[in-house]
């Protein structure tokens, strides 16, 4: 016969061997990183996961060659529809309004909003600022961490010759 502490022994390692089962597992939150890249005319500048099969919330993409700089930023853009005319507003400790417009990547099926002929220095100026940086569109905003930030912004603008 087992003893009352045995049983509460039991039905504790039991419970604790249940939630610990797999699929049950609690997962911990994706850390997003800064993240620069420059080859052959192209720099980009983004914040997301290290994983390169996952898309990044910020992508800065400038094409050298093309004198062109764009702006994406991917997830739900609450209160719109693909199509709609947007603006971008970042404030931190400088602020940017850009205009844009709500994109549906047919291929995935995901929103985005893009601004596409963007001066890329008043940009960066705010993205080199201390402290965190929101971007509000629509009814949606996003904070972007500053751990990183100004350094990775720093080594797009010496790669990115656009003005």
């Amino acid at each position: 016969m087992m003893s009352p502490l045995a049983a509460r022994l039991s039905f504790v390692v039991c419970l604790l061997a249940a939630t610990a089962a797999p699929g049950k597992l609690v997962r911990a939150q994706e850390t997003l990183v800064w993240t620069d890249k420059a080859s052959e005319g192209f720099v980009s500048l983004t914040y997301g996961s290290l994983d390169a099969t996952k898309q990044p919330k910020f992508l800065l993409s400038c094409f050298n060659e093309m004198g062109i700089a764009v702006l994406d930023i991917f997830g739900v853009i609450q209160g719109t529809r693909p199509g709609e005319k947007l603006i971008i507003e970042f404030s931190g400790g400088s602020s940017l309004s850009l205009e844009g417009a709500v994109e549906l990547d047919t291929k995935s099926g995901s929103m985005f909003a893009e601004a596409s002929e963007i001066e890329v220095k008043p940009l960066l100026e705010v993205l080199k600022s201390p402290g965190p940086v929101t971007v509000k569109m629509a009814a949606t905003t996003l904070t972007l961490s500053d751990t990183g930030r100004a350094e990775a912004a720093e080594r797009f603008g010496r790669n990115c010759k656009l003005d």
